[in-house]
């Protein structure tokens, strides 16, 4: 952009530019630097202004430029802080048109924005981590449980050497052993039919 001396009528129609584009539009380098000399020299001006009607329209050329300030400024803080949330979710915004200042801003909420994201993610994954250790916990008690039994109740296998009446074993399960039938049986079923002679351990 040509610069252009600031004054009323230009920074005006930087306002009405500023509103229309969906973008930052293109200002003077020194723009904000240049707006607060120009608001000096209003002041200035009217502090030495010795006319009551001037002094008047010095004073509502002052508070419509600091007016049209604020909202020039509003709309490209606006504009910033929508790049820096398109930025942090992976888009490419369009920042050529930003000035020093404005650039400086928009890298702080970028990285407030980044670490705040990083922090809910890296929370997520450790509760999903969490999740899967705890759903884990049941079936590894589980696990426990049976082997534990399965420590306290051994099966042996066996031979069954004559054939025996159906009968209800230790472990409350039905049996009906015909001799020469090989299967396994707990310790104490075990023990108690070699006692009769109905059954024979094999080593396996």
């Amino acid at each position: 952009m040509v610069e252009e001396e600031i004054n009323y009528g230009n920074i005006r129609k930087l306002q009405l530019l500023e509103k229309n584009s969906p973008v930052l539009t293109d200002l003077p380098l020194g723009f904000y630097k240049e707006l607060s000399e120009y608001l000096d020299v209003l002041n200035k001006r009217l502090e030495n202004e010795q006319s009551l009607q001037k002094q008047t329209l010095l004073k509502d050329e002052i508070s419509n430029t600091e007016r049209i300030a604020i909202n020039i400024y509003e709309q490209r803080e606006r504009k910033i802080l929508l790049a820096a949330v398109s930025k942090v979710r992976g888009g490419n915004p369009d920042l050529k048109n930003m000035l020093d200042v404005e650039e400086n801003l928009y890298n702080s909420i970028l990285n407030v924005m980044m670490k705040s994201r990083n922090n809910f993610l890296k929370n997520k994954k450790t509760e999903k981590k969490d999740d899967k250790v705890k759903n884990k916990e049941p079936k590894n008690e589980e696990k426990k449980q049976e082997e534990m039994l399965s420590q306290e109740e051994p099966n042996q296998v066996v031979r069954v050497t004559r054939t025996l009446p159906e009968f209800i074993g230790t472990n409350t399960k039905k049996y009906n052993l015909r001799e020469g039938d090989i299967l396994s049986l707990p310790e104490d079923m075990c023990l108690m039919l070699s006692k009769k002679g109905a059954v024979k351990k094999l080593e396996v």
